[in-house]
Order: structure tokens, then sequence, then C-alpha cells
């Protein structure tokens, strides 16, 4: 009996833990995103480290579009100058971040509201654009959610 009201009181504790988990995973699979550029194409990730579990990010390219578009309604939380003479640009909504690296020119500030497809950032033809997506610090791979399907480059 002692054992039994252990248990109960123990699922009774982590109930909204498990509540919130399969809140966000549904909310996840349910979210749609912009495609950062309207026509890119894309490669595999070519590291020189083989990451445990595997880098999640998406690599995309064009030789038409001269503009990144924010992928979903949300806030700008970092706008910054990074390596390369390129800019990373962070949004945020609720628990999602997503980072694009290798913007040539932020048209956003920090603090900023963006709105789905809204212009982001300049970008300079053919150079490669990096897309990740964030749960809370974990990586989430955004194939299967931009509304985009990346081909291949050749």
């Amino acid at each position: 009996m002692k054992k039994a009201l252990q248990f109960f009181t123990l699922l009774f504790l982590l109930f909204p833990f498990l509540l919130k988990a399969q809140i966000t995973t549904s909310n996840v699979q349910k979210m749609t995103l912009v495609c950062p550029l309207e026509n890119p194409s894309g490669r595999e990730p070519k590291e020189a480290y083989t990451w445990n579990p595997p880098d999640q990010k998406v690599i995309m390219i064009s030789n038409l579009d001269s503009i990144v578009r924010s992928c979903i309604k949300s806030k700008v939380v970092k706008a910054e100058p990074a390596e390369d003479d390129n800019y990373e640009i962070v949004i945020n909504t609720g628990e999602h971040y997503f980072w694009y690296y290798g913007a040539m020119k932020p048209l956003v500030k920090r603090g900023q509201d963006v709105n789905p497809g809204q212009t982001i950032a300049t970008y300079k033809m053919g150079t490669e654009l990096e897309f990740r997506m964030f749960l809370d610090e974990e990586m989430q791979d955004p194939r299967n959610l931009l509304e985009c399907k990346i081909k291949k480059a050749d």
C-alpha cells in the first residue's frame, strides 16, 4: 500500500511536466514555417567533425533571392555581426528560437516584432544561409516544418 501511495504521489507531481511535454510536441508538429529564402536549393551540412546527435541545421543557397524572410511571427532577440562579414539573426516565439547565419545585412533590430514572410535581412545571391531551430536549448530539425522543400544543390 505504501509503494502504491508513493507511485501515485510521484505521478501527481510529474503530471504537469508530462502534460507540458505532450503539448509542446503537438505544437511543434502543427507548426508551419515560411521558407527563409523564396527559391532555395540546399546541401547537407559538411562538418570537419561528426556530431552526436548529428547537426540539424539546414543550409540554403539561392541564385535568385536577395532577401531573407522571417519564418514565423516572432520577436528579434539578436541581429549582430558574425564572422566572414556576415550577420546572425535570432528570432524567438514562445519556447522556439530560430537562428539565421549568413545574412548580408539585418533590416530588423533587437526587440522588434516580425511577421511570417517579413523581410529581416538582405542576402547575397549564391552564398550559404544556415537556418537552425531550437526548442528551448535543444536543437530541432526544421525540414519537415518548412513550407518549402529544400532541393539539393548540384
